[in-house]
């Protein structure tokens, strides 16, 4: 009879777990994923240390840089910096938007990801996000999507939906937006920031005066990188963590007598 019952409990276990595994796949794929093709920076000390594995920043481009031209993304932002010598303790991937489309249209990332991830050392613990312009509203809205995979993100001259607020509440964000924008006006990011700082600890605002729509010299602003590194999420060893079914059960728990409630006090690869 116990063996019977053992039985029962992983045939049980094993559907929760497929169920599960299928759901949460479903969540990711709702968009066609499609490979872009991107520029690859690995630091200059990458081959030092064969076990170290590296911090990674995924840099998003505007508008001017969409199409099929590779070069055109080292015009401006963290590729132009790049190009010029400039010397980081990440791998950056820069991806390339085609032009009828943007950084929400199609699930690129996990393709380019993997793709990398298959032929680097990456830490996954240290994945980054930072864009600028239509780069920075992809940046809202690619965390937005998937909360659970950046350590940190930084949106410039950007926008977003106040809705996604408490998708983003545990992201720390660092938001740049210039005064004089008329482009992009900078109440885009105030409303973005002002619902974010409610439910958000980590939350900086940096208000650049008097400056317009390009504010690609902030991607050479070694502040925001080591900012960056102060960040790295924190993943428990699968055995440790809650299964996800366990974890809607004890959501949906049914109180007799319920509780008093209280006030809560770069080389390029195609």
């Amino acid at each position: 009879m116990r063996i019977h019952n053992k039985h029962i409990f992983i045939s049980l276990f094993l559907s929760f777990s497929l169920f599960f595994s299928i759901s949460r796949a479903g969540t990711t794929s709702t968009l066609k994923k499609v490979k872009y093709n991107y520029l690859l920076h690995v630091p200059e000390d990458y081959d030092k240390d064969p076990n170290k594995k590296w911090p990674v920043i995924f840099y998003l481009h505007g508008r001017h840089a969409s199409g099929k031209n590779l070069e055109s993304l080292e015009r401006y932002g963290l590729p132009y910096y790049l190009s010029k010598g400039k010397k980081m303790e990440f791998i950056v991937v820069s991806p390339q938007c085609p032009w009828d489309k943007n950084w929400s249209s199609e699930d690129w990332f996990n393709p380019v990801y993997d793709e990398v991830s298959a032929k680097l050392r990456v830490d996954g613990n240290r994945i980054y996000l930072i864009g600028m312009s239509m780069g920075g509203f992809g940046t809202w809205a690619l965390a937005n999507r998937m909360p659970d995979r950046f350590a940190a993100i930084s949106p410039m001259c950007g926008g977003a939906d106040v809705k996604w607020a408490d998708q983003l509440s545990k992201i720390p964000t660092w938001v740049f937006h210039g005064t004089a924008d008329r482009q992009i006006p900078i109440s885009r990011s105030e409303v973005m920031v002002k619902a974010l700082e409610k439910i958000n600890p980590n939350v900086i605002f940096t208000r650049l005066v008097k400056q317009g729509h390009d504010i690609s010299k902030q991607f050479n602003n070694d502040n925001l990188y080591d900012w960056l590194l102060k960040h790295s999420l924190e993943k428990l060893p699968f055995w440790q963590e809650s299964l996800p079914f366990l974890k809607t059960i004890a959501a949906k728990q049914v109180f007799l007598n319920p509780p008093l409630r209280t006030s809560p006090g770069y080389a390029s690869i195609h």
